[in-house]
């Protein structure tokens, strides 16, 4: 690429992003970023007929750094598919856009960057809800162990003082009353829905006792924990057991 083209593009892209020549090929930061939270780069080179303009492999670096291996039959046939569906390629684990123009170059790295982060953002959430129900399952499952002769109701719907009807991993009847026992992870959004559901609930329904269930509980930021503290009568985690849980409403009944 030419100094030439290295005008071409910055003018292209100019409006909405910043790019840097490396090795001969212009790196573009893009505005879409990942789950975690760095930026999708997109790089520009010279290819005959165009331009090539490439993740170069960005959203399968983003994964392993996730923790995730992709798979080349599962995650490649996802990858393949946004691929086909955006007008792209998915080559060797890059999204790839050939004989590009210069008139196209602006609307090639958009998609080229929308097709990585959306294939990274499936994968991961994806494996986020299959690890969800996972704890869901350990949970209702300790629940049924520690309250013997007690009715556990799973995936139970209960309508808040708004009108909204939401689902709730686990409901415990005793003698006198009724525990929500609600599961949820360390995420951002799981935090926030399992806030509004139990204060929304709580309003429609005082008489129910509220319980959050955690996990490493190290793990946490303190404000979030405290976030969860206000929407319910207490936050348990699980990795110490849920003795006490059981303890304070057999007690009290």
């Amino acid at each position: 690429m030419n100094l030439s083209d290295d005008l071409l593009v910055v003018r292209a892209i100019a409006p909405y992003t910043a790019c840097r020549a490396v090795e001969g090929r212009l790196s573009v930061v893009t505005q879409c970023l990942y789950p975690g939270g760095d930026s999708v780069l997109v790089v520009v080179s010279a290819a005959a007929g165009g331009h090539r303009v490439s993740d170069d492999g960005g959203g399968w670096r983003a994964l392993l750094d996730a923790g995730i291996e992709p798979a080349p039959s599962s995650h490649g046939r996802r990858a393949r598919s946004i691929a086909q569906a955006m007008g792209l390629e998915y080559v060797r684990g890059s999204f790839v856009a050939d004989e590009v123009s210069e008139g196209q170059l602006g609307a090639a790295i958009v998609i080229v960057a929308n097709a990585s982060q959306k294939w990274v953002s499936e994968v991961l959430g994806e494996q986020q809800q299959r690890s969800e129900r996972h704890f869901c399952r350990r949970i209702s499952d300790a629940l049924e162990e520690l309250f013997v002769g007690s009715k556990i109701n799973r995936q139970v719907q209960l309508s808040g003082a708004t009108g909204k009807t939401y689902a709730f991993a686990n409901i415990v009847t005793l003698r006198d009353r009724r525990v929500i026992v609600e599961p949820v992870v360390n995420h951002a959004g799981a935090i926030a829905a399992a806030f509004l559901k139990l204060v929304d609930v709580h309003n429609a329904h005082p008489e129910l006792a509220r319980e959050v269930v955690i996990e490493d509980e190290d793990e946490w930021a303190s404000e979030n924990l405290s976030v969860l503290s206000q929407a319910s009568e207490g936050v348990r985690d699980f990795a110490k057991g849920l003795g006490l849980l059981r303890d304070k409403y057999l007690a009290a009944a």
